[in-house]
């Protein structure tokens, strides 16, 4: 599926992430992320197409996209035994990689409450899909926050103003580990043993 790069873009370098792969094809990466909020267990699910956030996926790339979704879902549910856990993707809003990639944090703590109360003026809606995300993005071609925790659905809030890595910020603060929201400033060495970790024990699920 496509095969769009970007020279200096971290999720178009295999190299940069080589060490993190859980698991890859053509066209999909799953990555052991960088700044692992939880104690292990944290992964991105990253096409390897260079397109700014999921909403600008083709549809194609999306039904795999959700397939594999639910995959990393239950091999988090099995292996860390946590679910549904928390999904977000910073859909151009809060990005340091201007590159998709959604966030799987294995966590059971409702963050919705703060989203709502932090931009109570923005559009939020529920999605019963990301092909709908995908068909909004198309029609209104905006900056968004994605995410899902305890709830059955996703919830999209478009155009927030909100700052780098808010849904790592809400995150890290709402699961007791403020200092981990700010992947940059992680312990390099615990972080590595975690991702270390992560690759380890969820690498079998994808065999």
């Amino acid at each position: 599926i496509g095969g769009n790069m970007n020279d200096n873009c971290p999720f178009c370098d295999r190299t940069k992430v080589a060490e993190r792969i859980v698991w890859e094809d053509d066209s999909f990466y799953i990555i052991a992320t960088l700044g692992q909020i939880s104690n292990g267990g944290y992964v991105l699910l990253v096409p390897k197409n260079h397109v700014p956030c999921i909403g600008a996926m083709t549809r194609l790339e999306i039904e795999l996209f959700e397939t594999l979704r639910q995959k990393i879902s239950l091999a988090i549910t099995k292996e860390y035994g946590v679910a549904p856990g928390i999904i977000f993707e910073h859909g151009i809003v809060g990005q340091t990689v201007k590159h998709a990639h959604l966030h799987f944090v294995p966590e059971n703590f409702d963050i919705t409450a703060r989203i709502l109360k932090d931009f109570c003026d923005s559009e939020i809606k529920i999605l019963f899909s990301l092909s709908e995300l995908q068909n909004l993005y198309t029609q209104k071609q905006k900056p968004y926050l994605l995410w899902k925790d305890s709830d059955a659905h996703f919830n999209v809030c478009w155009n927030p103003p909100a700052p780098s890595q808010y849904l790592r910020i809400v995150v890290a603060e709402t699961v007791g580990r403020p200092e981990r929201a700010n992947w940059r400033d992680m312990d390099p060495e615990l972080d590595k043993k975690m991702w270390t970790e992560t690759v380890v024990r969820l690498k079998p699920y994808f065999l």
